[in-house]
């Protein structure tokens, strides 16, 4: 059996098609829509593994108000080439908290084009990032199989137009998505750009010559495609992609409206010294609060919470590092931007002991915090229409995708270059992965002529 897979920054979903309709398969049995996987991966520390909403909860329960207890231990190993010395690997070696009850791996397709991630030690055990990706796809893979009946055979999977912003650093995703896939068992791989999986699922019920304009807007990346659709003739006419994902967007609510909750303007001392600068950068994404974590700037925090104008804020910052809430905020924080994309305001809330707030954020500032976001979105959508030799005018049907693309500020980038009778909404979450299960039945019906 081919399967389409859209394994994404943040969710993943799998489909099959048989010519006739798209069947989306069920990945995850504990989520609220149990064809939408968060990918995510939690490992305790006797090697027990759970993936999605599962991995999610195990983290958040184990960790949530829990001691910590910290060894030096070894952290992994960075590779680093330098064009007069070579290769060189070094150890890294670290405080570990080894009273933890597991380690929650989130955005691991990002990492794929990074050449310095290596490996990473988990509880006294290396794991390659292809390994980590692998625990993933082997369960996704027997959760198909079970579902179906049958074994995957083959697997078109989706992948970005750019995964980075150079060739080699495409080149090494590739091969470690690859790499990752062989691990899990799955050898018969090929790739499709994520919007022209979309297309693919637009076009299988369209009959009519059309130029469409994909803007597929997730967790990781906006990529955007513009091709020329004739009955089953497909061409690809221009590409373009910036990597700015809705998890950039989490981070903009966060350190652009919630810091002074925990501390932020805080003055400390007789001196009235500034609240040192790094413990508000590291709020930028949840696993950087995680970094923290650490004696020496726990300290740091405990004496600006005994000498701090802003006591409270202070005391909340504290229990945000020491009992392991960034995640909780940051899935506060993406509930806020879902509210905002139907609702002129949200109110991001989180009380949890010390930290109490609830916060009214209006759309219009939601959308001053993203401005630089959106110009660079904007300037990647004229990019692509030039690109494909098209005026504005000329394109015939804009495809949105990706929870992001539900956005107004960008439903509105979108209306005012292409008009809004234009606009076709897909399912946010399932549509790519259901043009990838269409482009793997194509792939078939080729290679059986």
């Amino acid at each position: 059996m081919r399967v389409g897979l859209d394994f994404g920054t943040t969710n993943t979903t799998a489909a099959v098609y048989d010519g006739d309709k798209v069947t989306l398969i069920p990945l995850d049995p504990v989520a609220a829509n149990h064809e939408v996987l968060r990918t995510a991966l939690f490992i305790t520390p006797e090697g027990e593994r759970q993936i999605g909403r599962a991995a999610i909860n195990a983290f958040t329960e184990g960790n949530v108000g829990r001691e910590i207890i910290y060894e030096r231990r070894s952290l992994g190993t960075l590779k680093q080439t330098y064009a007069e010395v070579g290769t060189i690997e070094e150890e890294i070696v670290g405080l570990v908290d080894v009273n933890s009850p597991g380690r929650l791996f989130q955005s691991l397709k990002t990492m794929l084009r990074d050449p310095s991630y290596v490996r990473t030690n988990v509880f006294g055990v290396e794991y390659t990032l292809e390994q980590l990706i692998a625990f993933i796809l082997r369960e996704i893979r027997r959760r198909i199989e079970a579902f179906l009946g049958t074994k995957v055979t083959a697997l078109t999977v989706g992948r970005p137009v750019h995964y980075a912003a150079t060739a080699e650093g495409d080149a090494l995703a590739i091969q470690r998505m690859t790499n990752a896939c062989a691990l899990a068992g799955l050898d018969a791989v090929s790739f499709l750009p994520e919007p022209i999986a979309a297309a693919y699922a637009y076009a299988a019920y369209q009959r009519e010559q059309r130029n469409v304009l994909v803007f597929d807007f997730g967790g990781g990346t906006l990529d955007v495609t513009v091709m020329a659709i004739n009955g089953t003739e497909r061409t690809v006419l221009a590409t373009d992609g910036v990597p700015i994902g809705g998890d950039i967007l989490d981070s903009k609510i966060v350190t652009g409206a919630l810091t002074p909750y925990f501390g932020a303007g805080a003055r400390l001392g007789p001196r009235k010294l500034p609240l040192p600068a790094v413990l508000l950068e590291r709020l930028n994404d949840w696993q950087s609060i995680l970094e923290l974590h650490t004696p020496k700037i726990l300290q740091v925090i405990d004496e600006a919470v005994r000498t701090g104008d802003k006591p409270q804020e202070l005391q909340a910052l504290r229990a945000l590092v020491r009992e392991n809430y960034g995640l909780l905020l940051y899935e506060a924080a993406e509930r806020g931007k879902r509210e905002l994309s139907s609702a002129p305001e949200a109110t991001i809330a989180m009380h949890q002991g010390v930290i109490n707030f609830d916060h009214r954020l209006p759309r219009f500032e939601f959308e001053r915090l993203i401005g630089p976001e959106a110009r660079a979105i904007a300037a990647c959508t004229d990019r692509v229409v030039q690109a494909a030799g098209l005026e504005p005018e000329q394109i015939d049907v804009v495809l949105r995708t990706g929870g992001s693309s539900r956005i107004p500020k960008f439903v509105r980038l979108l209306s005012e270059r292409f008009t809004a009778e234009r606009l076709r909404e897909q399912d946010p979450f399932t549509s790519v992965g259901a043009g990838l299960a269409i482009a793997a039945y194509d792939s078939a019906l080729v290679e059986q002529r």
